[in-house]
């Protein structure tokens, strides 16, 4: 009953409308009164602190800054003009450019949302322009956001790492592999509907000197993701440190490289910076205390039990955590997930002995799925707000991509080498 009451105050008031972290907050309020009264309330103000008083987390804003920093001082034009000169001259092209574009913008940005924001204006102009339909162009967008926080650097796993004492550097590592994957999938089915549709392409390859000037052009900014890896690889910086290097890189980009990032605009982006950064940090704070009410009334070990009576079967119980997660990012933020499940999860997989770097690859892919599932998906909203295409048409659009991600999901989960083959060559997990 106790369970019921908590989980049913908190779905109560987000479908009142109450934002996730106030939701959060006031059910964990309310649980710690009933506890033990107003004496047990100062714990609220204390976990609260300490759920972000953590040195890995200042990487998050850093990261946020580095990608509001490259979409306004013309990183992101680039980027796009490099995937464009790749593939742009097969059927579908510019859809294929939209999934490397994103490939290539995840190795710098590591947010979803930002790939979503800064990609997405130039990716659906170019392919609205180019003959493509407007719904189409924002369902690749969209789907293809959520490649971002898979390839490193990322946040989400910056934050599961500071959640969980997992190797920030392994889980960048482990991400590479099944980030590719995503992208490999999704243009596996761009490639069928282009065939069956016969989707634009180039009608010119660029000449060469032309080619060589684009190249060129962006290879600065394709220099970021290896920095930012060799970096943390090698212990030259720590993931913190490495997110202070992409913001002064990404900076310097702008400013002495491109030239394309004035001073008027610093005060904009730090803005928009810090919004999104208490956005993020707002919802860490008011779910830490969410999660020690878990812990103190004993829900994990009633929700593992549970699991337990259903199957001890590991792939089994790997299926009932995905469905559960997959569920859950329908509805809530995904770094909100992490901290109320993890309390849960994470003995459960200790039990069934799942590597955490692996699990930690898993749970990000499945929540970054969970971004572009309606009624809750951000990047959904993000795309729909660009694009100017309501969300329902979107996502008629978009669910074979969804399913091939889906596919994706399932081959990370049950195949760990996938995610496991270079965190153990650079030792960082053990074999």
């Amino acid at each position: 009953m106790l369970i019921l009451g908590i989980f049913g105050g908190l779905v109560l008031l987000m479908l009142l409308g109450v934002p996730i972290a106030i939701s959060l907050g006031l059910t964990a309020i309310g649980t710690m009164y009933w506890m033990g009264g107003t004496d047990l309330l100062i714990m609220f103000a204390q976990r609260a602190y300490f759920g972000t008083a953590s040195f890995p987390l200042l990487a998050v804003p850093f990261f946020i800054l580095a990608g509001n920093l490259m979409n306004t001082g013309g990183v992101t034009q680039r980027i796009f003009g490099v995937a464009q000169l790749c593939v742009g001259r097969i059927h579908g092209g510019l859809g294929h450019v939209n999934v490397i574009a994103s490939m290539i913008f995840a190795g710098m940005s590591g947010s979803a949302v930002a790939d979503a924001a800064g990609l997405g204006a130039v990716e659906i102009d170019a392919m609205t322009r180019a003959g493509y339909r407007r719904r189409f162009a924002a369902a690749i967008t969209a789907v293809s956001s959520t490649i971002g926080p898979i390839i490193p650097p990322s946040i989400p796993f910056v934050i599961y790492g500071s959640l969980t004492n997992v190797s920030v550097g392994a889980l960048f590592l482990g991400g590479i592999i099944p980030g590719l994957l995503m992208g490999l999938a999704l243009m596996a089915v761009i490639a069928v509907v282009a065939k069956r549709q016969n989707l634009p392409r180039m009608l010119e390859r660029p000449a060469g000197r032309e080619a060589l000037r684009v190249l060129l052009g962006a290879l600065p900014s394709l220099a970021m993701p290896p920095i930012i890896v060799v970096g943390i690889l090698t212990g030259v910086f720590t993931p913190t440190e490495a997110a202070v290097a992409a913001t002064l890189y990404a900076t310097i980009l702008g400013v002495l490289v491109y030239r394309e990032l004035k001073l008027s605009n610093l005060l904009e982006i730090l803005w928009e910076s810090a919004k999104q950064t208490v956005q993020v940090m707002f919802i860490i704070a008011a779910a830490s205390p969410f999660g020690w009410v878990l812990i103190q009334q004993q829900v994990p070990n009633a929700v593992i039990n549970a699991i337990l009576s259903l199957s001890t079967t590991p792939w089994v119980i790997l299926l009932m955590v995905n469905l559960i997660l997959f569920v859950l990012g329908m509805f809530i933020e995904g770094i909100a997930i992490m901290i109320i499940t993890f309390p849960i999860f994470l003995p459960l997989i200790a039990q069934i002995q799942v590597d955490p770097t692996h699990f930690g690859v898993v749970v990000v892919l499945n929540l970054m799925i969970g971004l572009v599932t309606p009624p809750v998906g951000m990047c959904l909203y993000a795309v729909s707000a660009i694009s100017k295409v309501p969300m329902g048409e979107m996502f008629k659009e978009m669910w074979p991509y969804v399913l091939v991600l889906v596919a994706v999901l399932g081959v990370v989960t049950y195949c760990p080498a996938v995610t496991l083959w270079l965190p153990r060559l650079f030792g960082l997990v053990r074999g």
